[in-house]
């Protein structure tokens, strides 16, 4: 297994024909992210259309430190000597999101890193938030996957959850009326405290969250019987029978587009609003 000292946290993203998406992500990683922790991006990109693939292309002839790998040189052990700091991996299918996360996971693991960031390409971030995420592993015993809090188009929280009961299922849509304004007193009560807070829910969003890459092989990975939806329930039942615990922070944020496209003019315009706050 290769070992670098000096790095110690790789970072997953995700591409599936939005590469105009990931550059920008990409860019946001380098303006906004503490370059102190050497973070190494892995481009997984899930079998994209040639005019998309063309694109992150682009991006790695622009910079010398990328190194493009083919999903066929994962098995070449001299390739994976390569030091060049970033990635772009080349699937020869789209495997959704479970599989094409695996293979980037996996790559980090074999690679010699402990952390890895598993994140969609449709993220903003304003802020540092990765080496926060990170201190959560040292400070509390048995944590396997950290989020922080997840803003999404609307302005609203995107999780954390609790587990589904009853009460989720049945009751809290009929009592919703009278909870809501509770929950926002909560909120607000919550907010004002100074210290940072770490939760234990049951499961994050899995669009942007810090993972224990040893955990995660210990618990073989994502369901790669899964495609786009119910990755996050499956790993948070299986961490959970396994002692491990999913911890949640509030004190950094991210931001979540959510789907949106850019391909028509009217979601366009949604974005250029979300960003711009």
């Amino acid at each position: 297994m290769i070992i670098f000292e000096t790095k110690k946290i790789a970072l997953i993203i995700l591409n599936w024909n939005k590469s105009d998406l990931t550059i920008s992500f990409v860019n946001n990683i380098k303006r906004v992210e503490d370059q102190d922790l050497n973070i190494r991006m892995i481009v997984v990109d899930n079998k994209s259309n040639e005019k998309e693939r063309e694109k992150l292309f682009n991006l790695t002839h622009c910079s010398p430190s990328w190194l493009i790998l083919t999903e066929n040189d994962l098995d070449n052990k001299k390739v994976l000597n390569n030091k060049d700091p970033n990635i772009l991996l080349l699937l020869n299918e789209n495997y959704g999101y479970a599989k094409g996360n695996n293979y980037g996971l996996k790559l980090a693991h074999n690679l010699g890193y402990k952390y890895s960031i598993i994140s969609n390409n449709d993220i903003i971030i304003e802020k540092p938030v990765i080496n926060d995420l990170i201190k959560v592993f040292a400070i509390s015993d048995n944590v396997a996957i950290v989020g922080p809090k997840i803003i999404g188009p609307s302005g609203k929280n995107q999780g954390p959850f609790n587990k589904p009961n009853l009460y989720n299922y049945f009751f809290y849509p009929i009592l919703y009326p009278i909870t809501w304004p509770i929950e926002k007193i909560k909120e607000k009560l919550k907010g004002n405290k100074d210290s940072v807070l770490i939760q234990f829910p049951y499961r994050l969003m899995g669009c942007f969250m810090a993972v224990d890459l040893d955990v995660m092989n210990s618990v073989n990975w994502f369901d790669e019987n899964t495609f786009l939806y119910g990755e996050e329930l499956i790993l948070a039942e299986k961490l959970n029978k396994m002692g491990y615990k999913t911890a949640y922070i509030d004190s950094v944020h991210v931001k979540h587009l959510h789907g949106v496209s850019t391909a028509d003019l009217g979601e366009k315009i949604h974005v250029i609003n979300f960003l711009t706050g």
